[in-house]
């Protein structure tokens, strides 16, 4: 296993564990891996970034690793990751870096490879390359050094490829978005006002200091305050670097990545184009999912939790569709990664061409009940958590055998422990009250 890479990268706070020097020698570590993969040609590595105050720091370190050992730089600037993963393809480069922690705090940030489809790489090419960055490599002499090239145009480029994959038009729709102070702040509005809608947004000040802060997809509640007071049919939150996205109707219903899942599965089904009949979720997908993918004919696999491993599952088992409850969905005719722009103009699609509202399709779902913790940790630990301890693995399975679906593990993106317990509703808040319990007594021992 990597040391380094987490379920989404390399991340932790700025300046401490996420330095100038990572960057530099993840930079150097990437340019030699892919001039070995192609006989030493120079190669082209495109790199954006969130909106964070240390994000430049780490793109200019970053860059400089990848130039002084021979590596041209394709530069987006501010872009969502996504678009990313897109423009990676599109300027046909051969592989790519966003810095970015996604939903994590302010003051961390982070560094995730793609390759050149704009997936994320293998377990074993993350230590290949984490083996790299600790080695002395020479650099490249001075008429090999890489050059940088700026983009200043990619979030429109981006826009308009996600504009004519869902063919989207809208006709003064009001929709409300909240772009979390972060990489979508510029592509999402371009995305709706282009497509025609009325939009207002929130939480649109890209300075670094407020990314993720009280709002965005952790934080729905002001999002669902503005939606109810303007009275508009629906708003989206996304996280800071944009693979993720949740919606609120106007009711103040949070839709969230299971709901989002289930109503383009309708819509495929509506055009005959659900094939094969499966979706891909991970341990914390609502059984309620499950029970309507399988009443619809289809059915549901489950990965670990992170993107990574539903999109290694999706291709695996040949799925179009893919996700996590927190808003990070794959759908493959729109792209290969977490999409939460995309996403936004799928769901806005299919609305439309339906003429249907959030809760219209969503009536076949009876979601069970589920509630999630995160316990803090004094520092990051691997899944072999819950193997330490046998009294909590017996008390684990005794629930199980209730008919209670447990899911207990260590956040790979942050030093905390995530509880989740679903079932019928009024056993679930007992049984989470007591595991808590039972976790926090074992932590101190």
């Amino acid at each position: 296993m990597p040391k380094l890479f987490g379920t989404d990268g390399i991340r932790g706070v700025s300046n401490k564990e996420i330095t100038s020097e990572l960057a530099f020698n993840l930079g150097k570590a990437v340019a030699v891996w892919l001039k070995a993969q192609d006989g030493n040609r120079k190669p082209l590595v495109a790199v954006a970034q969130d909106t964070r105050t240390s994000s430049s720091m780490l793109f200019t370190a970053l860059s400089s690793g990848l130039m002084a050992y021979g590596a041209d730089v394709l530069h987006f600037g501010v872009l969502p990751t996504p678009g990313l993963a897109l423009l990676t393809r599109q300027f046909g480069a051969n592989a790519a870096v966003m810095v970015s922690a996604s939903h994590n705090p302010m003051a961390d940030n982070g560094l995730k490879v793609l390759n050149a489809q704009g997936l994320k790489l293998s377990e074993a090419d993350e230590e290949l390359l984490e083996s790299i960055m600790f080695e002395d490599k020479p650099r490249v002499e001075w008429q090999d050094i890489g050059g940088l090239q700026y983009v200043p145009n990619s979030n429109e480029i981006y826009g308009d490829i996600i504009l004519e994959r869902t063919q989207l038009a809208l006709e003064e729709l009001p929709v409300v978005v909240d772009v979390a102070h972060g990489a979508t702040y510029a592509a999402a509005p371009y995305v709706l006002r282009k497509a025609g809608a009325r939009v207002h947004v929130l939480y649109a000040t890209p300075d670094g200091y407020w990314i993720n802060n009280a709002c965005g997809a952790t934080n729905l509640e002001s999002l669902k305050q503005v939606v109810q007071v303007l009275k508009v049919p629906i708003g989206f939150a996304f996280d800071g670097d944009g693979d993720r996205v949740l919606a609120v109707d106007k009711a103040g219903r949070v839709i969230d990545g299971d709901d989002i899942m289930a109503i383009i599965v309708q819509y495929l089904i509506s055009k005959g184009l659900w094939d094969p009949k499966v979706v891909v979720g991970t341990v914390m997908t609502n059984g309620g999912l499950a029970d309507f993918l399988a009443a619809a004919g289809g059915n549901l696999v489950r990965t670990k939790v992170g993107d990574k491993y539903v999109a290694d599952a999706m291709q695996e088992h040949g799925a179009q569709l893919g996700g996590e409850p927190s808003g990070h969905i794959i759908y493959t005719p729109l792209n290969s990664t977490g999409d939460g722009v995309g996403i936004m103009a799928m769901l806005l699609k299919i609305l439309a061409e339906l003429r249907a509202e959030p809760n219209e399709l969503l009536h076949g779902i009876v979601k069970k009940a589920q509630k999630t913790v995160n316990i803090p940790l004094e520092r990051k630990m691997n899944e072999a958590f819950v193997e330490k301890y046998p009294e909590l693995q017996e008390a684990v399975l005794q629930y199980e055998r209730m008919g209670i679906r447990i899911v207990l593990r260590p956040s790979g993106t942050e030093p905390l422990l995530r509880l989740t317990v679903e079932g019928e509703e009024e056993q679930v808040q007992d049984v989470l009250d007591t595991l808590v319990r039972k976790v926090k007594d074992l932590i101190k021992e």
